[in-house]
């Protein structure tokens, strides 16, 4: 598409060093090994030690099966990355949709949706979730390793998984406190 060509070509002439490292520190924590395990372990953390047990649930199985229909999505659509030489990083794989996009779309409805926020804080959260999205988006972009629309695809996947995986839990932890009132 002219139109992703256009933006990855704009960003790829107006890289400059601090952002492109800012951008790699950033991709790198959140796709390589060490960065996801340790987001994994204070994730886990927080649910024990908050005791979120469904909002845990809520959020780990959306990200997690995002991850899972964006890399399976991945093989269907079989869609290049951009060329090298409009790319600062070569991920390899496919591109479409964008597995980061889809797993942070998921974490983001899914943290609005089952996180009780303080009363008035909720617009602020949208607006802070929505940022980190776009900032995450133009980092990928940015760095060559996405096409604008293979990020777009993956925040629909993401979205999509994370709407369901929220009607899913609140239908099975209702049905968990119902059965545990009348075992009472």
């Amino acid at each position: 598409m002219s139109f992703d060509r256009d933006i990855v070509t704009w960003f790829a002439g107006h890289r400059t060093p601090v952002l492109t490292t800012a951008a790699r520190w950033a991709m790198e924590l959140g796709t390589g090994e060490p960065g996801m395990a340790v987001l994994a372990v204070l994730f886990v953390a927080a649910v024990v030690v908050g005791r979120w047990w469904r909002a845990g649930f809520t959020i780990g199985v959306s990200v997690l099966l995002a991850q899972a229909v964006a890399r399976a999505l991945k093989q269907v659509v079989a869609r290049p990355r951009p060329p090298g030489d409009l790319a600062a990083v070569q991920v390899g794989a496919y591109s479409m949709p964008s597995t980061v996009a889809a797993m942070t779309a998921a974490l983001a409805v899914a943290l609005y949706a089952v996180v009780q926020w303080r009363r008035g804080f909720r617009p602020y959260a949208a607006a802070l979730l929505v940022t980190g999205l776009g900032v995450i988006a133009c980092a990928m972009v940015y760095l060559g390793a996405h096409w604008p629309t293979d990020v777009l695809a993956g925040w629909c996947v993401g979205a999509l998984v994370g709407f369901i995986v929220i009607r899913l839990s609140r239908t099975v932890f209702r049905g968990l406190l119902l059965r545990a009132a009348r075992s009472d």
